[in-house]
Formats: structure tokens, sequence, C-alpha cells
């Protein structure tokens, strides 16, 4: 029975999530952007989250994207996830979930956020990258893990085939999100400028682009999920035309390019966070010692 009432109760918020990512599509339209905003895992398989432990859900105002754990205060996502809300109130991250909602999983409220001063400004979805800092540090464990971010550029070549993509998002085109939980597919690389050609736009230089030949793809809900290479984070799923179209690979931001980036708004979070603490801390004494 309780088995049953899960499943039935996960239903309904598939349901209502795939709702809420309608909307957000309609809205991103009226802003005159690009259709497929929220990318997506196409022609995948499913996997338990034990395989990518650091791969999270962001909620935010009730749409789904994906992140990846790089820090116990820290997750690493795109910034288009930030456009609909930019109320922390209305966001929450979960960590070790299997589905879209699952009892195991641990849930954490958002503390603040840093979207990339240049996000949007060279090109719609350049430098698309965000940090997001949650209210406690995120409790690592079997299905709760830090990622490894990439710490070189070998894996920017068309010879790469073996790029992993994970999430929970459209399974296909216009359908719900994945009822299966967690997914993923294999992708190939393809070259900037050739990846330009087929979507007829001058990609900046921290895109990058990968294929799945027409049938393997990301897929709305995605958006804001790791890239993963040689088991390094190397980006993160940004944006596309539609979901497993052929000829058009999507597009993703490159995380190498943001190392430094990356590194210094989470010293800048923790050196505001725990001089926050401090104070605290010290007007509790005095209160104490008066």
């Amino acid at each position: 029975m309780q088995k049953l009432l899960y499943l039935f109760i996960n239903l309904i918020i598939i349901n209502l999530i795939s709702g809420n990512i309608s909307s957000l599509e309609g809205k991103t339209n009226n802003l005159k952007r690009k259709e497929s905003i929220f990318a997506k895992i196409i022609g995948g398989q499913p996997v338990p989250v034990e395989s990518y432990p650091f791969t999270v859900q962001l909620f935010n105002f009730g749409a789904l994207c994906s992140g990846t754990i790089i820090h116990s205060w820290t997750v690493l996502t795109s910034a288009h996830c930030m456009d609909l809300n930019q109320d922390t109130n209305e966001m929450r991250i979960q960590t070790g979930s299997r589905y879209v909602y699952d009892f195991d999983s641990t849930m954490y409220k958002v503390l603040s956020f840093v979207i990339h001063d240049n996000y949007n400004n060279e090109a719609q979805f350049s430098n698309d990258i965000a940090l997001i800092f949650v209210e406690k540090p995120i409790q690592l464990g079997i299905k709760t893990q830090k990622a490894v971010l990439v710490d070189n550029d070998k894996w920017m070549n068309h010879n790469e085939k073996e790029f992993i993509v994970t999430g929970w998002g459209w399974t296909q085109y216009g359908g719900p999100v994945s009822e299966l939980g967690l997914m993923m597919t294999h992708l190939n690389y393809v070259p900037r400028d050739e990846c330009g050609k087929l979507h007829q736009l001058k990609l900046t230089s921290d895109m990058f682009c990968l294929y799945g030949n027409g049938t393997r793809d990301t897929c709305k809900g995605d958006s804001g999920g790791g890239v993963i290479w040689n088991g390094m984070i190397v980006g993160i799923t940004s944006h596309g035309d539609g979901c497993a179209k052929k000829g058009k690979p999507s597009i993703y931001t490159n995380v190498f390019l943001f190392r430094d980036w990356i590194r210094e708004e989470i010293e800048k979070f923790l050196f505001k966070y725990c001089n926050q603490k401090e104070k605290q801390s010290i007007r509790k004494n005095k209160l104490l010692i008066s």
C-alpha cells in the first residue's frame, strides 16, 4: 500500500512539474528566446542515483532544472534556470533523488545564488552559468557526492564520443518528464564552427556542442545538469533547437573556461558567510555576558 501511494504521489508531481515547464516555455517565448530554453534526456536509460551522486534537482517556482554538487555549500547550474524567478524562498535543491520526488531524498533551502555578470551579454545564453548556495552544508554519502571539475581542454575535439549527460526531464519532445527516474545517455562532440553553421548562429567561445545522431539528447527539465567526460564535469546543459532533432546538436556551457570564476565566487560566499556567523556569535556572546 505504501509503495502504491508513493507511485501515485510521484505521478501527480510529474504531471504538475510537466505543466509548469510548459508554462515556462511560453514565458520565454514571450521574451523572444529560443523554443527550447529548458534543455532536456531522450534515447537514454534509467540509472541509479548512486551512479551519478553529484546530480541534483533544482525546483525554482515549481519549474524543474538540474544541477551539480561541487562544494558542500554549492551547486553548479545554468543561469537561465533563474530567468523565471529570483526569489530564493521559492527555490529548493533536492539531493539523493532517483525520481522527481523521492521519499529517500533530502531537500535544502537556498540561501543565495550568483549569476555570471556577462550572462546574455555577448549573445543569448552566453555565459549561461550560475552558482547556488544552500542554507546548510550538503550531507555527503553514497547517493550524494561532490563532482570533480575538468582541469584540461583535451576533451574539446571531434574524436571524443563518450560524453555523458543525465537528467529527469522530458523523454520525448512535448512529453512528460521521466517516470523512470534519473536517465543518462551518451553524446558526441561537434566542433563549434560546424555547430554554428547547423544552427545558423554564431556561438560564443564559452559554448560547445554535443550530438546524439538525432536519437539521443538532453530535453526540457535537464537544464543546468553537468556534462561528464572521463569522470569530470566539462559542461552545463544550456539550450538548443527542440530535442533530438536530426542535424541539430544541443549547446552547452564550457565549465573549463569558468574555473577561476567558480573558485572566486565560492571564496566570496564563504568569506561573507563566515564573517556573518562570526558577528552573530560575537553578538550572542555579548548578550550572554550582559
